[in-house]
């Protein structure tokens, strides 16, 4: 009898400590090993491609009803080349595309252009996209803290197989920091500009 008691106690012990030592989730994949980690990575890089495609979405009409007609494209082109999945290179490309747009658009919402209702309802439909992105982008914020901390127990070899995992978990800080802005300052402009501002846009703002 002692001897069984003995017994359980070590296995205890045992499974107490694999408990410990495990690695943190992403949200739906386990991470507890090289092959989980990749599986983990490609599920954060779909639910990241996800919210970035409603944003580009967003900015382009939105960029449609300021006027900005070549902004609108480039931010259509940027949505299609995330059609074929993100890497590292469209997530740099996209990250690019923002900053370098930046100046016209708070260059329109200085001087606002006159809209009619076509470019007032292009720009509500933006404001859904954006927060559609945004909600998206909350959902996120675990998984990503997750799959961080999973990195600095990864083995150096896999590294050259995580680069897009590890850009996603640097980027996502100030692109969701940034989209949150983006999303008030288009709410901020619309109800400066009698166009009507929807429910889910608002709500979204309080969700990061």
């Amino acid at each position: 009898m002692k001897k069984l008691y003995i017994a359980i106690v070590l296995m205890s012990l045992s499974l107490a400590a694999q408990a410990q030592f495990k690695m943190p989730k992403v949200p739906g994949v386990s991470t507890g090993g090289g092959g989980d980690l990749t599986g983990a990575q490609g599920q954060l890089a779909d639910q990241y491609t996800a919210a970035n495609k409603d944003v580009l979405d967003g900015d382009a009409r939105i960029y449609d009803a300021l006027g900005l007609k070549d902004q609108a494209a480039q931010a259509r082109a940027e949505r299609a080349a995330l059609d074929s999945g993100a890497t590292v290179g469209n997530l740099q490309d996209q990250d690019k595309y923002r900053r370098d747009n930046q100046p016209a658009v708070d260059a329109a919402f200085k001087n606002p252009p006159e809209m009619d209702d076509k470019a007032k309802a292009s720009y509500k439909e933006g404001m859904i996209f954006l927060a559609k992105g945004l909600l998206k982008y909350a959902g996120m914020q675990s998984g990503v803290t997750s799959f961080g901390n999973s990195l600095h127990s990864a083995s150096p070899d896999m590294a050259p197989k995580l680069r897009l995992g590890a850009y996603i978990v640097k980027e996502f800080p100030h692109n969701a920091k940034h989209l949150s802005q983006t999303l008030h300052d288009a709410v901020a402009y619309a109800k400066a500009h009698d166009i009507a501002v929807p429910p889910d846009a608002t709500n979204a703002l309080g969700s990061m």
